[in-house]
């Protein structure tokens, strides 16, 4: 692997690629601005079935398929003229080309950086095959779910065994609904091991002499792990509450004092520029309900609302105590949700039209709502497409339990 004709230290060189491609669990692929191969590990030639040597300052579009060749030019074009890091493949196909011509579905996250005024742009190549196979399985699956209620309606249009057949759907929609829960938690459960895995690798490499690249790799790495350990806490909270094994258990709560805690953790996923706003309306602070449920329900409308807000936009969290009841405003001024997906907004699953390239369950705003109702409140909203949300939450304080430090689930 050589960096081609530059004034990089060679012995510095050789420290970044004994230490981090070369033990590298995902392809890695350094480019220089025409898009020529100057650096990869070995793990790119095991993906793309080349040998040693061969991709050396060939082009990058060598490993796309034909027809993504051009566009692909006028993509690189485009980052080189203002690059930035980012992670490519929601919401689209990619597709990787092996030298013997056939084709596999990638993720790619690009990053870059310059030496001696010349820019470099580093990829991060994911075979997701086995992903896609999941993803497939649980589109059968959803057919499969189909194709028995529509069996199961027709029998109940014919009047017959009316009841037994109702009873039969639910249990077979909770039976799939445990089939799905334990193929995601399975499915990702290995992409997080190898995860942590490189990047406590990498953060050791930090030591080698170059810790602002390798700290970014880490960061980025460790976001990826964050954001599948909620999916697959959401898949999990679900399969819980649906099995009625999750019940509030009440401590009491300086809310001020949580909540100022709650939103100084979430500013670290703020976008740039973002501000994060919290006030309390009343001079009562204290109230007993349930420490885990109120986290995760506030946490969950907050963490939304960041994420479908623009770069410098605000977001409130506002409460206030009255007449022993609890009351919070999560409101925003991000892309807000169509009038016609709003009556399904706490259907589980659902994701509203003009988030759907965007990663998510379709589970968070479902389990706000049993989280709501478990803790006997009452959740409202309100949704301008393009203007914002606002959430509006009303919930009845309990006496606190004497096991306060029992978690709630």
């Amino acid at each position: 692997m050589v960096l081609g004709e530059s004034n990089v230290d060679p012995v510095q060189l050789e420290r970044v690629r004994e230490m981090l491609f070369s033990t590298a669990v995902e392809g890695l692929v350094l480019v220089d601005r025409e898009g020529a191969i100057r650096m990869h590990n070995p793990r790119l030639l095991e993906l793309f079935g080349y040998e040693e040597g061969e991709l050396l300052g060939r082009p990058i579009e060598l490993l796309l398929p034909g027809s993504l060749r051009t566009a692909h030019r006028q993509h690189r074009a485009s980052f080189n003229a203002s690059p930035a890091k980012r992670h490519m493949g929601h919401g689209r196909e990619l597709l990787g080309l092996r030298k013997d011509g056939s084709e596999f579905p990638v993720e790619v996250g690009l990053n870059h950086f310059s030496v001696d005024g010349e820019l470099y742009v580093m990829g991060l190549v994911t075979d997701i095959t086995e992903r896609k196979k999941v993803e497939e399985a649980l589109q059968r699956n959803a057919v499969e779910l189909e194709k028995r209620v529509e069996e199961r309606t027709a029998e109940l249009a014919k009047g017959a065994r009316a009841v037994e057949v109702a009873l039969e759907r639910e249990k077979e929609l909770n039976a799939l609904k445990s089939r799905f829960v334990s193929m995601a938690s399975h499915e990702f459960r290995t992409p997080l091991s190898t995860i942590m895995g490189s990047a406590d690798l990498i953060a050791r490499y930090a030591e080698a002499g170059e810790p602002d690249k390798i700290i970014k790799h880490v960061q980025r790495i460790r976001t990826k792990v964050r954001d599948l350990t909620s999916i697959l806490n959401d898949f999990l909270s679900f399969e819980r509450i649906g099995q009625g094994e999750v019940h509030p258990v009440p401590e009491k709560l300086d809310i001020v004092h949580f909540c100022i805690g709650l939103m100084e953790e979430l500013r670290g996923a703020a976008r740039a520029g973002q501000a994060l706003e919290y006030d309390h309306g009343s001079e009562d602070r204290s109230i007993a309900l349930d420490r885990n449920m109120l986290l995760n329900t506030i946490t969950n409308l907050v963490t939304n609302a960041i994420k479908y807000s623009p770069e410098g936009g605000s977001i409130a969290l506002r409460t206030t105590i009255a007449g022993g009841e609890l009351r919070i405003t999560v409101a925003d001024h991000g892309i807000g949700i169509p009038y016609e997906d709003q009556p399904h907004l706490f259907t589980p699953f659902f994701r509203a039209q003009n988030v759907l390239t965007t990663q998510g369950t379709g589970l968070g705003l479902h389990l706000v709502k049993r989280y709501v109702d478990l803790m006997g409140g009452k959740i409202t909203f309100t949704s301008i497409p393009g203007k914002g949300s606002t959430f509006h939450m009303a919930i009845p304080g309990k006496k606190a339990t004497h096991h306060e430090n029992d978690p709630a689930y």
